[in-house]
């Protein structure tokens, strides 16, 4: 793109992601209007974040990311910056049994949420600086090999936090760049068993993980303990019907549904806004999906096309994750749902992401 020419973003991307938050303000203040003695404080914090987040997506926006592909050292700063931050999370007191947050005024950042699209944008790079070598096995083996070592270090902080959810998407859409790269089927395929490898032991070797996985089998087994969040989750999905019992009348927020402003606000709006509620979020992500396969299908740069396909599949696939875990159909990852989960740090790093999605569209136009 010639710099005397300024395309607009995609509007329709745009208006997708930002209808998904407006959904994910009304059912926080629904979903949490019991959790506070001051029924709009969770709001006003998400409120809060949704604008500094609609900032920092606004700036990425007007970046040319194309400019990493040969001035990579931005990367490499950034890179050493999170591996730093997620280190400083083991020096603050766990929440929840967990070290994934970083207190700073009074306030919680979450470095992982944001070194979701760093991965990214690492992974896209590391592809097209060898794309010359992926397809001979032989070369190949010790650039992959190599990639794997650099995001070791991050996704290692990440699963001792520990924060498995996390890092099997991060692994999930990585895995798909390696393949959307055009690297050697047999080294693709020794990857992919590399990752389910991994993941097997990773839930082997952790207690909470494996009765996670028990409890997603049989959740009647145990309907007071590891059954109960997925158990009533389904009776809210349940009671929704089609319609919904209407905005702010979920009986299962009251102190039935764990999480219910955070992972499992899916199913508050299942029994807020029935079927129909959740048809609409779901075709909202679909439209995500729709418009960032666009962007990508059309963009000349193999840099860019792989940041696109990368963007559009963490936050699609964050949230067809979510959405599994709310119906059982998935074991609880704990993996928010983007734009609408409660959360400051997780809606700011979302709207970073469609921010460098946004990025990217100006270099195809509508």
């Amino acid at each position: 793109m010639t710099p005397d020419v300024r395309r607009p973003v995609d509007r329709w991307l745009l208006l997708f992601a930002l209808l998904l938050t407006a959904i994910g303000m009304v059912w926080v203040y629904s979903a949490s209007g019991l959790k506070n003695r001051v029924g709009s404080a969770f709001l006003v914090q998400q409120l809060i974040a949704g604008g500094i987040g609609l900032g920092i997506m606004l700036a990425l926006s007007q970046v040319e990311l194309g400019v990493l592909r040969e001035k990579p050292k931005a990367l490499q700063m950034a890179y050493g910056l999170f591996v730093l931050l997620l280190v400083a999370v083991f020096l603050f007191p766990a929440v929840n049994g967990a070290h994934r947050w970083i207190r700073v005024f009074g306030q919680r950042f979450q470095p992982s949420e944001f070194f979701k699209p760093l991965a990214i944008l690492i992974t896209a790079w590391w592809m097209v600086r060898h794309q010359e070598v992926w397809g001979r096995l032989q070369d190949s083996l010790p650039k992959l090999v190599m990639l794997v070592l650099v995001l070791a270090l991050p996704l290692g902080l990440i699963l001792a936090e520990p924060d498995y959810g996390a890092t099997a998407l991060i692994l999930l859409v990585v895995f798909a760049l390696v393949m959307l790269g055009g690297v050697h089927k047999a080294l693709l395929a020794g990857f992919g068993g590399f990752l389910i490898l991994g993941g097997v032991v990773a839930v082997l070797a952790s207690p909470y993980r494996m009765v996670r996985l028990m409890s997603f089998r049989n959740p009647e087994a145990d309907p007071l303990g590891k059954g109960h969040q997925a158990l009533q989750s389904l009776i809210a999905v349940g009671n929704g019907g089609l319609f919904g019992v209407g905005v702010g009348n979920s009986m299962q927020k009251l102190f039935y549904l764990p999480e219910a402003h955070n992972d499992f606000i899916f199913a508050v709006i299942a029994e807020e806004a029935g079927l129909v509620g959740t048809v609409v979020v779901l075709l909202l992500f679909v439209g995500i999906l729709w418009r960032g396969y666009r962007i990508a299908r059309r963009v000349q740069d193999g840099f860019l096309r792989l940041c696109a396909m990368g963007f559009m599949l963490l936050l699609v696939s964050q949230a067809f994750m979510n959405m599994s875990v709310v119906l059982s159909l998935a074991p609880n990852k704990g993996i928010p749902l983007p734009f609408i989960s409660y959360g400051g740090t997780a809606l700011m790093a979302s709207m970073a992401t469609l921010g460098l999605l946004l990025a990217i569209s100006k270099e195809v136009g509508e």
